[in-house]
C-alpha cells in the first residue's frame, strides 16, 4: 500500500478539510482517487464515499443531540440542504434526525409508551398524562 496514506493519523479531520468529498481527500493526500479507494477497502473494508457518508451521519447525530438545528448541521457538514441531511440520516440510522434532538426526541423520556391512536379515549395516558406518540 501507499506509504503516504498509512502516515495519515486523523482521517476525520482530513475528511472535514475535503468537505467530505473523496476526490478532494485524494488530492490532499496526494494520491489518485483509485489509490484512495483501494486503501479504504483494505483498511476500512468500505469505499471512501460510504465511509464519509457514515462519518457525516455520526457527526450529525452528535450535533443534533447537543441541540444544533438541522439547518445548522446541514451547513456545517456540507449537506446540500436539510432534506439531503434528513434523507441520508434516515438511510443510515433508520429514523429521522429529530429523534436525537433534546427538544423533540424520545431520548429524554424513555418511559413514554407508544399507544395506538385509533381510539381518542386512549390518546391520553392516565398514568403520566402525556399524549401518546406515534411510532
Amino acid at each position: 500500500m501507499n506509504c503516504r496514506l498509512e502516515r495519515i493519523q486523523n482521517w476525520e479531520q482530513l475528511a472535514r478539510e475535503a468537505q467530505f468529498q473523496p476526490a478532494v481527500m485524494a488530492a490532499l493526500c496526494p494520491v489518485s482517487l483509485r489509490q484512495l479507494e483501494r486503501f479504504f477497502l483494505h483498511h476500512f473494508k468500505q469505499t471512501p464515499s460510504r465511509w464519509t457518508r457514515e462519518l457525516r451521519c455520526r457527526l450529525a447525530r452528535q450535533m443534533i443531540a447537543r441541540g444544533w438545528s438541522n439547518k445548522a448541521v446541514a451547513k456545517e457538514l456540507y449537506f446540500a440542504n436539510e432534506s439531503h441531511l434528513c434523507h441520508e440520516f434516515k438511510k443510515f440510522f433508520g429514523v429521522a434526525p429529530q429523534v436525537y434532538s433534546p427538544l423533540y426526541g424520545l431520548k429524554s423520556e424513555p418511559d413514554v409508551k407508544l399507544l395506538p391512536l385509533c381510539d381518542p379515549a386512549l390518546a391520553m395516558s392516565p398514568v403520566n398524562n402525556k399524549v401518546a406518540l406515534r411510532q
